[in-house]
């Protein structure tokens, strides 16, 4: 979990052996390679040569400083190697069996391993209920629903948490606590029944690696050390927080572009160590991992899982659309990410300014690792499995033909779309609301189109009624409809973790953006009249107003600023959700309280308003401009607590 920010500048010239333009996507070929000339991956320098192309390209397009790439096939290694800077001060490079990086939540797979290697022992029982396995823990899973929440639910993220990031990140290692502790205080509601939609859960996979640890008495970080690290002798691999001094100095800085420039960001403190966050390694690592899973649980001469546990981990354990087969949806703690008709599994994770991604076809024997040091990994790791997949398993499908009356029915399914993984009790839920929601239009050819928070548009082609494919790229577009034929849900094919329910217009992205800019235009004209009168008074010398309508104009006026400091308060909260979560600021503690200030004013206004029209307060513009302004006041008001800013 990392907050979602907007890059901008100009491209980095970086150090890399070649910078000749690089095919990305199938979208740009002429066609797929021929079956007969395909590169294969027995040929260690024809894969690095194409890496090199492909790495140069994203480096600069996406500016990131630094990268490492693993790619192994048949049991070994292919190449592994670094791309870039992993200090650009210092022009340290990359090198793939050196330098640390975060890798965020793709760890997550180091806390599934091992919950079946519990399940394996006959210690853990992914159908039964966790609070079995919490009876001498802080934490107690509450019985809100009658189905209780199992491990299984927690591997596939279908446990019905809201999403929640209390507890998440610290300010410094001294802040750390035991993780029983941190999850009892910071569990978030249980918003849906267990096992009916996929919504992400850092918290989830936090609760499973604290079953681990309860059930074999020790910390989870301890667990996975000598139960996962030391076998597969990942010896550059670590959860402690500080980093080890022997890491400490390969341990890659972490960017952000700001106005033309890269700027170092600091490192994070992770709250929960098996939501992955904590995790840091290098991309050889991860690439001895991936060859343990590939080895079906073995690697050299050391095992971590049982053949037929990997296959049950590496099966699909939850579809999260059954009228779309195609869809992908959850293994147990890996996520579907098929491409091209191709099995793939894995993980991707996120720290501040880094992002990696895994990714395993359990099929051909093979696995990519990647990691970059600045978010410009966010899009540009599923350009690189797109680009590779194309590259090396050609997708030799026909194209799409759009069927007839497709306009009519891209028509019916426009609106905005929600993730299930928003707060539903907190503040963070208006972080949510901005970040994790789709807009469905259409084109004047009647083509659908989408669009995110950060993101570009993008357009598809109905393949069959409800199920649309991408144009230009390998993903798909499923809708779930209910009995009367309305959408009520949206669901990517390779985004397996995430489902979208439909939202009703009145809380729609577009609504929110009118209520609160049409709020902070009043509120700030409301100011400026409040001002202005008085001016205007003392100038012309005119009667001073009655005490009811002083008071009722200084009361608008109070309300307006509070509700414009509630709105900059949680801006700024928003922007900077990370330190907020680690560390709430004494100016959100003040944001919190406000809103009941402003509401209680706004209820005043409302009464004025009435007084207003009845005793002829003013004339009747200013007596217009009031009555707005207060609609103004009372729709700030639902706005806000749709958002859990008020909360009621």
């Amino acid at each position: 979990m990392t907050s979602q920010r907007v890059q901008a500048g100009v491209i980095l010239t970086v150090a890399v052996l070649v910078s000749t333009p690089v095919i990305t996507t199938a979208s740009q070929l002429d066609g797929p390679p021929r079956s007969s000339d395909r590169p294969e991956l027995d040929d260690p320098a024809e894969v690095e040569a194409w890496l090199d192309e492909t790495m140069a390209d994203q480096l600069e397009e996406h500016r990131i400083p630094g990268a490492a790439v693993v790619v192994v096939s048949d049991g070994e290694f292919v190449v592994s190697k670094g791309y870039g800077y992993a200090d650009l001060d210092a022009r340290e490079p990359v090198a793939a069996d050196e330098t640390i990086f975060g890798v965020g939540s793709t760890a997550k797979l180091l806390t599934w391993t091992a919950v079946m290697q519990g399940v394996e022992a006959g210690d853990l029982d992914l159908d039964r209920d966790v609070n079995d396995y919490l009876t001498d823990s802080p934490v107690t899973v509450p019985d809100t629903y009658p189905r209780p929440i199992t491990l299984e639910h927690l591997g596939t993220h279908t446990a019905g948490y809201e999403d929640a990031f209390g507890g998440t990140l610290v300010d410094e290692p001294s802040d750390l606590r035991p993780l029983g502790e941190v999850l009892a205080e910071n569990q978030p509601t249980r918003v849906r029944p267990p096992g009916e939609f996929v919504a992400y859960s850092n918290y989830g996979a936090g609760l499973a690696g604290h079953v681990v640890a309860e059930q074999y008495e020790t910390a989870f970080t301890e667990y996975v050390e000598k139960r996962i690290l030391d076998p597969l002798e990942m010896d550059n691999s670590t959860y402690e927080q500080p980093l080890p001094a022997r890491l400490r100095p390969r341990l890659a800085s972490e960017y952000t572009y700001q106005n033309g420039e890269y700027r170092a960001q600091p490192l994070q403190t992770w709250g929960m160590a098996p939501e992955g966050g904590a995790m840091r390694s290098t991309a050889t690592d991860m690439g001895r991992f991936m060859l343990a899973y590939l080895g079906e649980g073995s690697h050299g001469s050391e095992r971590i899982l049982e053949p037929e546990t990997v296959r049950e981990m590496h099966r699909q354990h939850f579809d999260k659309a059954p009228d779309a087969p195609d869809v992908n949806g959850m293994a147990y703690g890996f996520i579907e990410m098929d491409r091209n008709d191709e099995r793939i599994v894995g993980h991707w994770g996120d720290t501040a300014s880094s992002r990696s991604m895994l990714a395993l076809l359990p099929e051909r024997d093979t696995g990519v690792f990647v990691v970059y040091n600045s978010p410009g990994g966010q899009t540009a790791r599923f350009d690189f499995l797109q680009a590779f997949v194309d590259r090396y398993y050609p997708d030799s499908r026909a194209p799409v033909v759009e069927p007839p009356g497709a306009a009519e029915r891209a028509d019916r399914l426009t609106g905005d779309y929600r993730s299930l993984t928003v707060s539903e009790t907190t503040w963070h839920r208006a972080f949510g609301v901005l970040t994790r929601t789709v807009s469905v239009g259409t084109t004047e050819d009647g083509y659908l189109t989408t669009r995110q928070f950060g993101g570009e548009p993008r357009t598809w082609i109905e393949q069959r009624p409800g199920i649309y494919d991408a144009v230009g790229g390998d993903e798909q577009l499923a809708f779930r409809f209910d009995e009367e034929g309305a959408p009520t849900h949206l669901f990517f094919g390779n985004f397996g973790p995430a489902t979208y329910e439909r939202v009703p217009w009145y809380e729609s992205l577009s609504v929110y953006r009118a209520i609160l800019l049409g709020g902070t235009l009043a509120f700030v004209s409301t100011l400026a009249l409040w001002a202005g009168a008085a001016v205007r008074r003392r100038i012309r010398e005119t009667s001073a107003p009655s005490a009811r309508e002083r008071v009722a104009r200084a009361l608008l006026g109070v309300v307006s600023l509070l509700w414009l400091s509630v709105a900059a308060i949680f801006l700024f909260a928003t922007i900077e959700i990370d330190a907020e979560v680690a560390s709430p600021s004494s100016l959100l503690r003040v944001g919190l309280a406000l809103p009941y200030l402003a509401l209680a004013g706004t209820l005043g206004a409302s009464v004025f308003v009435a007084l207003a029209w009845r005793d002829a307060y003013w004339n009747t513009p200013v007596r217009i401009h009031y009555t707005l302004a207060t609609v103004a006041a009372v729709l700030f008001t639902w706005a806000l607590y749709s958002l859990r800013i008020l909360g009621l």
